[in-house]
């Protein structure tokens, strides 16, 4: 399949990679926005075409899959443009910053009936992985409780939204708790401004799920990424207890007691010693990319449809009135 990647920076070079080392994609251009000596070095390095214009790459190359990597105040524009095209795309978290732009961009790639992806890449550590197994194995059994702490990160600044890390940054908790825990049906929290900047960049929230499980989620960046133990997701059910720590580090699982069974030994991954691809976390986004290929040459459902980036969307805004608002928020997705 002909590839393209639309962004040159840190990200866009992961999803460069990631097509690159593809067996079934060949990457066969790169678009950059304003830079034309950045993206042209790149396209050098890979031995591709380089662009500028998002509409004439797309006419000129026709890809079958792009993926779209800019910085998340211009998603909306550049998202848009390859939905409009009927082109199969992999979009970048979050989905936007505004849900009508989001709700938008999802009605736009339903008309057109294409493939469209969000990265989500979080969920394809092994950690992630391990979790989802013992999920579909029932090994955690009814899925009572979820707890999300991410306080690593960075300020966001020239945000005017009150509480932006809740939409970027903390999109792939929201994520997490939805994959895991089904619909959040009401968010109720507090937030905290330590430098009295109206940045709210500490946060607590709690979740009701439409199961009637309950969740716990921490977010802040007024840690650092330095800090131990700054992230961690926790499904406690009627079987078992597993935990993640740090997206790519480190999956416990522990058994529910039983009187057959009163002491049931602990199930733990840890990344191995050497660098291999399970504990490299740019690697998550090769595995994406992988079953978003597959699932394009299977004819099979996107792995991660850019629904859930909406649904993340509207709960991060929720959550975000909910803290200003010292009020409890319902959400409701039947209407998308």
């Amino acid at each position: 399949m002909r590839a393209a990647v639309i962004g040159t920076g840190g990200w866009g070079h992961t999803h460069i990679e990631a097509y690159w080392r593809n067996p079934h994609t060949e990457l066969v251009a790169i678009c950059g926005h304003t830079n034309r000596a950045r993206v042209e070095e790149v396209s050098r390095q890979y031995n591709t075409r380089a662009y500028l214009d998002i509409e004439a790459m797309l006419e000129k190359e026709k890809p079958d899959i792009v993926s779209v990597i800019t910085p998340d105040a211009h998603h909306f524009k550049a998202y848009k443009s390859v939905i409009d095209a009927g082109v199969d795309c992999v979009l970048e978290k979050p989905l936007t910053m505004d849900a009508d732009e989001a709700r938008t961009l999802v009605q736009s790639a339903k008309a057109k009936g294409i493939r469209c992806g969000i990265n989500f890449n979080h969920r394809y550590s092994e950690p992630f992985s391990l979790l989802a197994d013992a999920v579909q194995q029932g090994q955690i059994g009814q899925v009572n409780q979820l707890i999300w702490r991410f306080t690593g990160g960075h300020y966001p600044e020239g945000h005017p939204l009150p509480l932006a890390h809740l939409l970027y940054m903390q999109s792939h908790g929201f994520n997490m708790m939805q994959t895991f825990g089904g619909p959040i049906v009401s968010i109720a929290g507090h937030a905290h401004d330590p430098r009295n900047t109206g940045q709210f960049t500490t946060a607590s929230f709690s979740f009701q799920f439409e199961s009637g499980a309950v969740g716990t989620f921490i977010a802040s960046v007024d840690e650092d990424y330095h800090h131990p133990n700054n992230y961690s997701f926790e499904v406690t059910g009627s079987s078992g207890r597993a935990v993640v720590y740090d997206a790519i580090r480190r999956y416990e699982y522990f058994a529910r007691p039983t009187a057959a069974e009163p002491r049931p030994l602990a199930h733990v991954w840890d990344s191995p010693f050497f660098d291999d691809e399970s504990r490299q976390f740019a690697k998550t986004t090769d595995r994406h990319i992988q079953a978003f290929v597959e699932a394009k040459l299977n004819g099979s459902p996107v792995p991660i449809p850019i629904e859930e980036g909406l649904y993340a969307l509207y709960a991060g805004l929720a959550a975000t009135e909910a803290a200003m608002t010292h009020t409890v928020v319902q959400l409701d997705f039947s209407h998308i």
